[in-house]
């Protein structure tokens, strides 16, 4: 059985998921910098390249349909094949799990980064959002209020503050 057409099928395939490999790599370095527009640059060029894998990946199917091969993985394709074309199968076959477990450790990186990152944004959104609250009793009230952990300081124009701690 002849197998150059799907070496080279899955050789650009393999091609594909390393340049996915390189774009996690990159938007690593881009969201510890918080680079909002190459993140976005990096999602577009991400998107197309998913569209060239949906494309290799239906090449497959059809090159894998042609040998007769429908179904059948790659490690079953490779004990069908003999000489350098099992090799060179099996050097995908490597390639694949290589880039695969690559991506899932990268990724995984890069969704606990992005959650960090929301956190962040989400704790300092809650700070600026009870600092404009206060703000607002102070100018209501005529009162300086202040808060501290488990306490609350209140001050009148011409009294000493008294502090109000929550037993």
């Amino acid at each position: 059985m002849d197998f150059e057409v799907l070496i080279k099928t899955l050789e650009a395939e393999v091609d594909i998921y390393k340049k996915f490999f390189e774009i996690e790599n990159e938007k690593t370095e881009i969201i510890a910098q918080g680079d909002v527009e190459k993140l976005d640059n990096m999602l577009n060029t991400e998107h197309m390249l998913h569209m060239k894998a949906q494309a290799a990946e239906k090449k497959r199917v059809e090159v894998m349909k042609s040998l007769n091969l429908s179904g059948k993985t790659l490690a079953i394709t490779i004990d069908l094949a003999s000489g350098e074309e099992k090799e060179k199968l099996s050097g995908i076959l490597d390639s694949f799990n290589y880039y695969m477990d690559s991506l899932k450790k990268v990724n995984g990186y890069n969704d606990k980064l992005v959650r960090a990152r929301l956190k962040v944004i989400s704790d300092l959104s809650d700070a600026v959002a009870v600092d404009e609250a206060v703000g607002k009793n102070k100018k209501q009230s005529g009162k300086n209020i202040y808060y501290g952990k488990d306490a609350k300081v209140s001050a009148q124009s011409d009294e000493t503050p008294m502090l109000n701690k929550k037993i």
